[in-house]
């Protein structure tokens, strides 16, 4: 639907949809003895819905031309149907970083590439919480616990906590539900000015910047400030060990971060010295500073939230320590004859 009020001065936009995309071409998993590279299958089927709405407004003031645009979309992602007996692609192992199992897949029912592993219910800070996580039978759930360790959900529901596959589920959806955008430019008097932005919100970024060999090298910062040192210090980082623990060789949602986030993509200011010199054998003559990536606002802890890796080809959201989008000033000149 496209309508336009004022003469055409606001414009409005509004698209909604639902696709399904039939026998998606995946590569087969195969084992390696088979001794030739995976084929190419449809492998099911993909469900893509939501909204995009664009408003948009320009006008002018005398010798002031100026416009705004705001875009917003959303998008639901379900997989429908895989083609095989079980209903799951499975993702590879390593695909955090070495050694780990495997962390990302697609599943009937789904967000395609989401990320599976434990769930956690926040830090034990005393004994006596380690012993009133019981299940039905009274029995305790994590009874090798030690205060300062995470809190493993039981997620099946079994009055245990085994560290096995049956308590794994959905920790993270790296495909964002809301993407959006605006701009702005203007033109006076040989001037001109343009403004970009855009962002995301519902995205989740699984973060590979410590290795569950959790010797001092492999925390990070954020570790450290946030990591429980006694009885009410902290909920969210467990207590750091020199060696090996759960909270770090069990995969969980320790792991996942937000990574909603809105950058300033690019101002550019620019004049045509055409204005100035009017009888100039030119078109153009314009001379332009222009800004790339300046700032951006996020609450990720990590060193860039625009992360697109993903391991296999279906996967994304992977932050496994990609040097950060650049800050990139530049200036130019155009000339048309």
């Amino acid at each position: 639907m496209d309508l336009f009020f004022l003469n055409s001065r606001l414009g409005v936009v509004f698209d909604w949809y639902k696709k399904v995309t039939k026998d998606w071409l995946v590569e087969a998993p195969v084992l390696t003895s088979f001794g030739t590279n995976p084929p190419y299958i449809n492998g099911g089927d993909i469900q893509n819905r939501g909204f995009e709405i664009g408003l948009s407004w320009k006008d002018h003031i005398q010798d002031l031309s100026y416009g705004v645009n705001l875009n917003i979309s959303t998008n639901k992602n379900k997989v429908l149907r895989i083609d095989n007996s079980e209903g799951i692609i499975h993702g590879p192992i390593n695909s955090l970083f070495g050694t780990t199992p495997e962390f990302v897949r697609v599943e009937v029912g789904k967000p395609i590439g989401y990320f599976w592993g434990f769930k956690t219910a926040g830090v034990f800070q005393t004994q006596e919480e380690i012993d009133n996580y019981v299940n039905s039978r009274g029995e305790k759930i994590m009874p090798n616990a030690r205060p300062g360790d995470l809190i493993f959900v039981d997620l099946n529901g079994d009055g245990e906590f085994s560290g096995g596959d049956e308590d794994k589920g959905m920790i993270g959806d790296p495909n964002p539900n809301i993407t959006f955008g605006f701009s702005f430019h203007m033109e006076y008097k040989g001037f001109d000015l343009s403004v970009t932005s855009t962002g995301v919100l519902g995205v989740d970024i699984a973060q590979s910047y410590r290795n569950w060999t959790a010797s001092t090298d492999n925390y990070t910062l954020y570790d450290y400030e946030n990591r429980w040192t006694g009885p009410g210090t902290s909920n969210v980082a467990p207590k750091l060990y020199y060696t090996p623990s759960i909270n770090d060789t069990y995969i969980s949602d320790r792991y996942i971060r937000k990574g909603d986030y809105w950058r300033l993509s690019n101002v550019t200011l620019g004049y045509d010295f055409k204005e100035l010199w009017k009888k100039a054998p030119l078109q153009q003559l314009r001379l332009y500073l222009s800004a790339n990536n300046l700032f951006t606002i996020t609450g990720y802890n990590g060193m860039d939230p625009d992360v697109g890796f993903g391991d296999p080809s279906w996967g994304r959201g992977v932050d496994i320590g990609f040097y950060p989008s650049s800050r990139v000033f530049m200036f130019g000149v155009s000339v048309a004859y």
